[in-house]
């Protein structure tokens, strides 16, 4: 199956903002739409590919008037649904009563809200307020096998840096929000708060804390709990029930300040989707491409690491204000085995894909221009393009040359996660250039990323025709006249091995050292090391990847394990 029929990006016309998406017992899908309505949803007969108009599933007059949709539903074990909504509001603008709210948050309260069907969801009970306070977002609800539901969630409990608290949080500073679920085990009549679960932060100002938790219960029973942090991480909880919660440690999932999806497949096996994304100052780490992993041993170890959604409006500079990205994925299993993923925020970002799971099993992948540069990160940078080659497969080549002083020239590849692989490159010298700077790391970050070096699990640069770096790895014929013939460069990377074996036309000329390790390598990336304009540039007519030996062999827990770092 090619990669475009194993993840299709979906029409979103029917939806002006992102809906939430159940799947029904006989197979239909049913999406919540807010535009259309608080109460009124579409229907999908074909898997996701088409939608119907918009319709009420019951009627919205007994709502309070600052309900804005079904943010999270369920359909239990019996085939009902049981609906969660947020209602924003003032609690000043209602009278003396109210006034300063409870856990009211910059002078606004979300509450949240909940209603459930009976008799194959043609009754509906009454609408009621299930808590009160500040939550800014519902990620996941979950019903365990034990009949029990678990909602999430985060709320707001005005703790300052001046008022942090006793014991260890006098020492550090764990923001202004805590991690709590509400449990029943009756159907949704009655429920349990949970003790409040928090994790430190990176600054005394402005970072959140524990936030927007999704849960899923793993086959030993045990419920399991992604946290959003601003770490640069996701953490983790365990729970028997969904209920008591284990002190939050981090895992070893690279994560920007964005929430997680994660749902399970009929087989078993575990789709997770989130942004991979670092060191930009939107979200700690930045929403710019949403990542999607597979792991058949409940979360253990995972395989993929794929790009399954890139930002539409990327390559321009990001709004002055408002959320935007492919965050907040809301996965869901169709009938025929996809996964349907609805992500994106912003006017203009709603992106809807049907993802086949063994896309993320995939060990092989080439680029060769034939369509553009849709699978490079290129924005934020100058002089970066494709060139006519008549030369070169296909006839184009990759471009880059530093045209700007202020731009970088430089481009980002994602491939299949591998500990152990290889690349081969078919690259040329055209004209006087400075060294390119080749960087293999695990996660992503801008194209214009000044740390990426750093950062990097593997780090080299090929000697330009300018004098350059002392450790630049020199092409034979050295000076290489204006336009030169094409060069095959090799690089082999084991993380085991701690070394990637560069080879330059199947010699090898250098070992590049493991600078940090990681679960693998995901990216390519590449920048020419100029200070300024150049006349040259560099040219790579096509690139190859392959992760195979990665998988025919058990990679190591301590490179693979996805929860925690062990």
């Amino acid at each position: 199956m090619t990669e475009q029929a194993q993840l299709q990006p979906l029409a979103v016309d029917a939806f002006g903002s992102r809906p939430k998406i159940v799947r029904l017992p006989d197979g239909v899908l049913l999406a919540f739409a807010p535009d259309a309505g608080p109460l009124a949803a579409r229907r999908s007969l074909d898997h996701g590919r088409s939608w119907s108009a918009a319709a009420p599933v019951l009627s919205a007059a007994d709502l309070p008037v600052g309900i804005t949709g079904v943010t999270e539903a369920l359909v239990d074990a019996a085939g009902e649904l049981h609906l969660f909504l947020l209602e924003q509001w003032r609690p000043d603008a209602r009278g003396e009563a109210e006034r300063g709210g409870v856990g009211a948050y910059a002078g606004w309260r979300i509450d949240i809200w909940y209603l459930r069907s009976s008799a194959e969801r043609t009754v509906w009970s009454a609408p009621r307020r299930l808590w009160e306070g500040y939550t800014g977002a519902l990620n996941s609800v979950i019903q365990l096998r034990s009949g029990r539901l678990v909602l999430p969630f985060s709320c707001y409990t005005q703790r300052t840096w001046a008022d942090r608290g006793d014991g260890l949080d006098a020492f550090t500073f764990t923001g202004s929000f805590d991690c709590v679920s509400l449990c029943s085990d009756d159907g949704g009549d009655h429920w349990a708060l949970s003790a409040p679960l928090r994790l430190p932060t990176p600054d005394i100002t402005y970072a959140y804390g524990a936030c927007e938790p999704v849960v899923l219960e793993r086959r030993d029973g045990r419920v399991w709990m992604l946290i959003r942090s601003q770490t640069g991480r996701f953490w983790e909880s365990f729970s028997p029930d969904g209920y008591d919660w284990s002190p939050p440690r981090p895992t070893a999932i690279v994560s920007s300040d964005s929430p997680a999806g994660l749902v399970r497949l009929p087989d078993g096996r575990l789709v997770l989707l989130w942004n991979a994304c670092q060191r930009h100052p939107y979200a700690y780490g930045g929403r710019h491409v949403l990542h999607a992993a597979l792991s058949a041993d409940d979360g253990r170890t995972w395989r993929g690491w794929r790009e399954v959604a890139r930002d539409p409006q990327r390559h321009l500079p990001p709004p002055p204000s408002g959320d935007h990205g492919t965050a907040y994925p809301f996965p869901v299993v169709t009938g025929d085995g996809a996964v349907l993923v609805c992500t994106g925020q912003g006017e203009g970002r709603t992106i809807l894909s049907r993802l086949a799971p063994d896309y993320l099993l995939a060990t092989r992948q080439t680029t060769d221009w034939a369509r553009d540069l849709d699978d490079w990160s290129v924005f934020g940078t100058r002089g970066v393009a494709l060139r006519a080659s008549a030369d070169s497969p296909g006839g184009l080549a990759l471009q880059l040359r530093r045209t700007d002083r202020q731009f970088p020239a430089a481009a980002v590849w994602n491939l299949p996660l591998g500990p152990v692989g290889h690349l081969r490159l078919r690259l040329r010298r055209h004209g006087p250039v400075d060294d390119l700077v080749v960087l293999l790391t695990d996660h992503f970050s801008p194209p214009f990323d000044a740390e990426a070096d750093l950062h990097a699990v593997f780090a080299g640069r090929l000697a330009g025709t300018e004098p350059g770096h002392p450790d630049a790895l020199a092409i034979e014929p050295t000076p290489w006249p204006t336009a030169e013939p094409w060069c095959e460069c090799r690089l082999r990377w084991s993380l085991p091995a701690g070394e990637c074996v560069v080879e330059i036309g199947q010699q090898p000329v250098a070992h590049w050292p493991l600078r940090r390790r990681g679960p693998g390598v995901c990216y390519l990336r590449l920048r020419v090391d100029a200070a300024g304009p150049q006349t040259g540039a560099w040219q790579v007519a096509q690139i190859e990847a392959d992760v195979s030996d990665s998988w025919r062999l058990e990679p190591p827990r301590h490179e693979q394990a996805g929860t925690g770092i062990l």
